[in-house]
Order: C-alpha cells, then structure tokens, then sequence
C-alpha cells in the first residue's frame, strides 16, 4: 500500500476512531467532570461576547436571573 492509501485509508477511520475515543472518554468520567469541561468550554464562548450580546441572550433565554439581580 503506498503513502497515498495508507493516509487515505486512516483519514476515513479517523473520523470512527475518534468518535469511538471520545465516547470512552465521556463513559469513563463523572458528572462533576463533565460540568466542569461544560462550564470550561461554555464560558470560553461567552468570553467571546459583547456586553450586549450577553445582555441580550439572557433577556431571551433566561429572564428572571435579571428579575433576581434586581431584587437582591
């Protein structure tokens, strides 16, 4: 098999053995890890927001966190 096939032929099993590997992976950790990835990951992405875009994407989805803010 030459250079070609072999890059060939683990680039179309690539992509099953790294489903196969990231399904491990999340069976064998906890709740309390997968949170934390969660979170790790969740607030790299809104670090990437505007002011008003976080602004607005909590009046959207979750309004009453300003409710609270306010009463508090």
């Amino acid at each position: 098999m030459s250079f070609v096939s072999n890059f060939t032929y683990f680039i179309m099993n690539r992509d099953q053995l790294q489903d196969t590997m990231i399904n491990q992976i999340l069976d064998d950790m906890d709740i309390k890890t997968m949170m934390a990835i969660l979170y790790d990951s969740m607030s790299e992405d809104y670090d990437k927001y505007s002011d008003e875009e976080i602004m607005e994407e909590v009046k959207e989805y979750y309004p009453h966190i300003l409710e609270e803010s306010n009463t508090n």
